[in-house]
Order: structure tokens, then sequence, then C-alpha cells
């Protein structure tokens, strides 16, 4: 699993073309936990790890899938 440093979070997002309060909707967070995860003053629980993992693997899927297209 990987460990998601604040700025890996932050270019997730931005990837995503989301704001955080789109981002925070979308992970069923607060928009004051992904900004705290951004600045690094939180750390994300292995299971905002894990999910992030996973969304990030979707992301990809997606990607892959538009080029192959």
């Amino acid at each position: 699993m990987k460990q998601w440093t604040p700025e890996q979070i932050k270019g997730f997002r931005q990837q995503l073309n989301l704001y955080q309060k789109d981002f925070a909707a979308l992970l069923r967070v607060t928009e004051q936990y992904v900004c705290n995860l951004e600045k690094g003053v939180r750390s994300p629980s292995d299971t905002m790890r894990a999910l992030l993992d996973c969304l990030e693997g979707q992301h990809r899927e997606k990607k892959t899938k538009k080029k192959g297209e």
C-alpha cells in the first residue's frame, strides 16, 4: 500500500480536476480533513490509504481505456 504524502494526495486530487470540497465528498470525509492531509497536518489512516489506492487504480484504468479506444 502506498504511503501517500501530502504532495501525492494534492497531486492526485488535481489530476482528477477536483476542488478540495469535491474530493472530500468523493471520499466521504470533510473538506477540512482533505486540507489537513494536503498540508501534512494529518496523515491518512490505513483505510484512507487503501481508498486512495483504489481510486488511483480506477483512474489509471480509465486513462488506459481512453488511449486504447
